[in-house]
């Protein structure tokens, strides 16, 4: 085979190469503006791809899917994580304890403080000189093992008389879009029964997998609460701006996550945050502390 001879195969070749490309080229645009127009349709309009790509840009969107991330693939013993985020720590004895994953003991508002306690609902001893304050969203599955190992309602039956509980909502609709359903349901159910209908609410809530109108609707009317009144409560601008309060109020103790905990020392006003579904012990150590014990 003569030089030239080669030299024009290899030109060929390069041609091929060349015109391979361009019609990738080509092929990729036209599929990402095709796979783009269909992401647009999924949420429902072009302002809403906007408000859809400014959330996955924002930063602590980002820290939330990395903190879940981890989360997750240390619950399968994947990899050794301390991460804490939107959602919380696997709830596994083989974490360390509290000293490392809780915040130290800031001054807080005690006033603040009372005032949670006085529009929430204590389950325990009123005068306990604890408080530990819970924002959850529940269908985060943390606050879901959370929940199911009773880790803070243990420990309010463990001290009777030094600490009590109050369960805030945080729902994460970004995460969790039926969340805010029950939230409001919660506080109606609050609002019409009281404190035992508000943790009963709160029982039958975690059994579900997602929320809608009609199912939460039943669970109050299966608590006997008035349907008629649960429903106009439910929807009201007044229960969305009170679960919306309960978010920014978390919010403002630097609780960005579910489950998020505040232990309160309700006699110096000081309080320790434990960001995510830590065992018993991790609380018990503040406790602890706080009590001289």
């Amino acid at each position: 085979m003569t030089t030239e001879k080669k030299n024009n195969q290899i030109k060929m070749l390069l041609i091929w190469l060349l015109v391979l490309n361009v019609l990738l080229g080509i092929y990729l645009s036209f599929f990402k503006r095709d796979a783009y127009r269909l992401e647009t349709l999924k949420v429902g309009g072009a302002e809403n791809m906007n408000l859809a790509v400014q959330l996955y840009n924002a930063d602590a969107y980002k820290q939330q899917q990395k903190a879940t991330l981890e989360q997750i693939l240390g619950s399968m013993g994947t990899t050794d994580t301390t991460a804490q985020g939107d959602a919380a720590q696997p709830d596994t004895t083989a974490q360390a304890p509290a000293q490392a994953d809780a915040t130290p003991a800031v001054q807080g508002d005690a006033a603040k403080f009372a005032a949670i306690e006085k529009d929430g609902y204590i389950l325990g001893n009123k005068n306990a000189r604890i408080t530990i304050i819970e924002y959850s969203d529940m269908l985060c599955p943390f606050c879901k093992r959370h929940y199911d190992a009773q880790t803070i309602e243990n420990l309010v039956k463990k001290y009777p008389n030094d600490v009590n509980m109050v369960f805030r909502q945080m729902p994460l609709p970004q995460l969790h879009p039926t969340a805010p359903i029950w939230s409001q349901g919660a506080v109606c159910a609050g609002k019409l029964g009281g404190a035992d209908k508000y943790y009963a609410y709160t029982a039958a809530a975690f059994k579900l997998n997602e929320f809608t109108t009609d199912n939460v609707t039943e669970i109050a009317v299966g608590l006997g609460l008035d349907k008629s009144k649960f429903t106009t409560c439910l929807t009201s601008a007044e229960t969305i701006a009170n679960v919306t309060a309960q978010v920014q109020e978390g919010n403002a103790f630097g609780i960005n996550g579910t489950p998020g905990n505040l232990v309160v020392d309700n006699q110096k006003g000081t309080s320790v945050l434990i960001a995510g579904a830590y065992p018993t012990e991790t609380f018990e150590a503040e406790i602890t502390k706080i009590l001289g014990k």
